[in-house]
């Protein structure tokens, strides 16, 4: 192969069939995420090295996608339940922009108002993307404690926003 690639060709031929592919995964991984990914890890490779790029998007875009589902298995809680009503707003609406504006602010005084072990917890698991034993290691606690503290942060931060303003 050359050592010059025509992106925008590869990726017009290529991002469909790439796309068709990671809808097998199901609806628990985002395709387009992961389409975006492993062309960007393809762009990041040495491309002399590569010698069929059509082959290293699909074997890495098929690693991602079970790393992804992997990682989601290992989480106990739904990091993402409820996470529509932060989601930005279209441009159309003003009053549903400042809803959201709203809860993202409310989110984060929640977590601000958290105990900084269980936000650190939360952000390392939730946010950071660490599975469990991974964030336990770096708070140096077991996996329980860190289950408990996980499960005490979301509790607290849902009480937080379910609460009228006061």
């Amino acid at each position: 192969m050359n050592s010059t690639l025509d992106w925008a060709n590869l990726f017009e031929e290529e991002a469909p069939r790439l796309m068709r592919f990671l809808r097998r995964f199901g609806p628990r991984i985002s395709p387009e995420d992961i389409s975006q990914d492993a062309f960007a890890k393809l762009c990041a490779a040495k491309t002399g090295e590569i010698a069929n790029p059509q082959a290293y998007l699909m074997t890495t875009a098929r690693n991602l996608a079970l790393n992804d589902l992997r990682r989601q298995a290992n989480h106990k809680t739904d990091p993402y339940a409820g996470i529509e009503t932060l989601a930005p707003a279209s441009e159309a609406d003003p009053e549903t922009d400042l809803i959201a504006s709203e809860q993202a602010s409310a989110a984060e005084a929640a977590l601000a108002a958290l105990e900084p072990h269980l936000r650190e917890a939360l952000l390392l698991h939730i946010i950071e993307g660490l599975t469990q034993p991974q964030a336990a290691e770096r708070l140096g606690v077991s996996r329980r404690t860190l289950q408990r503290y996980i499960e005490t942060a979301l509790a607290q931060m849902a009480l937080a926003l379910a609460e009228p303003d006061t």
